[in-house]
């Protein structure tokens, strides 16, 4: 939207493309997510995330694999969205090697990708995913509560509340160097209360700089924070999850 870990992280990237960490428990008052069912043939479906945040909307998001070609999924989805929707309809658009179809229903954005299956067998692949429009007075701040330097600004902010596996990843980009950056999160996330396990400097390939690969602990959260050289500044992402 099989190894639930190994999905979410294989298939992201089809669909919204970059990440980064979690800070803290997800907070009992963040939204969730009251759509009608997804509209589903005869799917072979995998949860890629069954209940995340993103930029404080929430989200769910489903693997398939099917027999039918991407074409005849894509026909299912214009006819079954026809009549039931709102507006004018469908709207169809291409994400690189990927077909999309998507509508709104009511406050519910329903969003199909799909491509050819590759190997032998033929069929298709692509993702399901539904999200709720929020009212902008009530969406969460991307990378409230995440300690950041002045001017940073946050890309993308995931929360994933899968049971067991409470997560949050939040990828931002500022104009400091690396080891500025590497300096600040040392300070700030220790006086936070995170213990540095691991800290290496990794030389960066064309540049006489050095990006940075941290392992934090707290409690039972474990952080992994990456900082690297990027256009105009630095890029920082970070993944933590309660109960690693």
């Amino acid at each position: 939207m099989a190894n639930p870990e190994k999905g979410r992280h294989g298939w992201q990237v089809a669909v919204l493309v970059v990440l980064a960490v979690i800070v803290s428990p997800v907070r009992a008052e963040e939204p969730k997510l009251d759509c009608a069912p997804f509209p589903v043939p005869e799917f072979k479906l995998t949860w890629v995330a069954a209940d995340m945040l993103y930029n404080g909307t929430p989200m769910q998001m489903r693997r398939f694999d099917s027999t039918e070609s991407p074409q005849a999924i894509l026909d299912y989805y214009r006819r079954e969205w026809k009549a039931t929707s709102q507006r004018r309809g469908s709207i169809e658009y291409d994400v690189g090697e990927w077909k999309a179809i998507a509508v709104l229903r009511e406050r519910c954005f329903y969003t199909v990708q799909v491509q050819v299956q590759r190997g032998a067998g033929g069929g298709a692949v692509g993702l399901l995913g539904v999200s709720q429009l929020q009212n902008p007075a009530q969406v969460r701040e991307a990378g409230k509560g995440f300690p950041m330097m002045s001017g940073s600004k946050v890309v993308n902010d995931f929360s994933y509340r899968d049971p067991g596996k409470p997560g949050r990843t939040i990828l931002l980009m500022n104009a400091y160097s690396p080891a500025t950056n590497a300096d600040f999160y040392r300070r700030s996330m220790e006086g936070d209360g995170w213990r540095l396990i691991a800290d290496q400097a990794v030389p960066m390939r064309g540049s006489t700089e050095q990006a940075y690969a941290m392992t934090l602990k707290r409690g039972m959260n474990e952080a992994n924070m990456t900082i690297s050289r990027s256009a105009g500044g630095s890029s920082v992402l970070v993944n933590v999850m309660d109960n690693p």
